[in-house]
């Protein structure tokens, strides 16, 4: 893929992305286009209207929330091996320790106190962009099944003591060789990981065709006129591979929803792409 442009703006929360979008005026490009605001077509969007989505961002999805907790859940339970490959403290017996080991100090085993292993981590913190993004014809399964997905691991990797910080990049599309590339976080170092905040950027339609199309026509640095006809092709896993190299993150995991369809939802996959594992 020939790329001549990246447009690239990172947004610190939904406050701060959602605030500089309704803030400024349409682009020069864009200025007869109003996708992001359309009502009809409601089933492709994922909402009504704008102001729908918008609640959802700050409430959560709460349609398919109950789906999500149990998926999660489940896949906790189907990779517990893969939370103990993550290193972790254990407990164990050793000849020193914190606090006895009653019934091996009455058998006159040496291994008489309780101790901890601290195994070295790879990492402490792990900084993840994930691209929410999908063609025309794609339909809701295609964001959910990839973001519940990716929820998963990222509660294994949270429960393993590794503290997460997720952005979200919402419209990933190519026109004329120039790239858009817009990223919101929507998880800080620190911050409790809630399923219902990030269920939207993680899940829902509207974040690409609704907050990513109204950037879209508010950014002041997109350049090509093709824009306007059709809001530019989505990429694909590879070339959404290949504009995350050119922004030099070298020490961010990088997924994206057709990288997570592509390899068939498997959250070990996943957990492997990101070098837990």
């Amino acid at each position: 893929m020939v790329i001549e442009n990246i447009v690239s703006e990172e947004f610190r929360s939904f406050d701060h992305l959602l605030n500089t979008v309704n803030s400024r005026i349409k682009n020069r490009i864009m200025r007869n286009d109003d996708s992001s605001h359309r009502t009809e077509n409601t089933e492709w969007y994922g909402t009504e209207n704008y102001g729908e989505a918008v609640e959802l961002l700050h409430s959560g999805y709460l349609t398919v929330l109950d789906k999500m907790k149990k998926n999660v859940a489940d896949a906790s339970r189907i990779n517990s091996e893969q939370m103990r490959s993550v290193h972790h403290p254990m407990p164990h017996s050793s000849v020193v320790g914190y606090m006895p080991n009653v019934p091996n100090f009455i058998r006159g085993i040496p291994q008489s106190m309780i101790s901890i292993e601290r195994k070295p981590m790879k990492r402490k913190t792990m900084e993840i962009y994930y691209v929410m993004n999908g063609n025309a014809d794609c339909d809701q399964s295609w964001y959910v099944d990839a973001g519940v997905a990716l929820l998963s691991a990222i509660d294994l990797i949270e429960k393993s003591g590794i503290q997460t910080r997720i952005n979200v990049v919402f419209k990933s599309s190519q026109e004329q060789h120039e790239v858009t590339f817009p990223s919101v976080c929507i998880k800080n170092y620190g911050e409790r990981f809630s399923l219902q905040k990030v269920s939207f950027p993680l899940t829902h339609p509207s974040m690409q065709r609704r907050f990513g199309f109204h950037w879209m026509e508010t950014s002041p640095d997109i350049t090509k006129s093709g824009w306007s006809n059709g809001y530019g092709r989505s990429l694909d896993a590879e070339e959404n591979e290949e504009v995350f190299a050119k922004l030099n993150k070298p020490n961010c995991g990088f997924l994206s929803n057709a990288w997570i369809n592509k390899h068939h939802c498997d959250v070990h996959e996943i957990l492997v792409k990101l070098g837990v594992v």
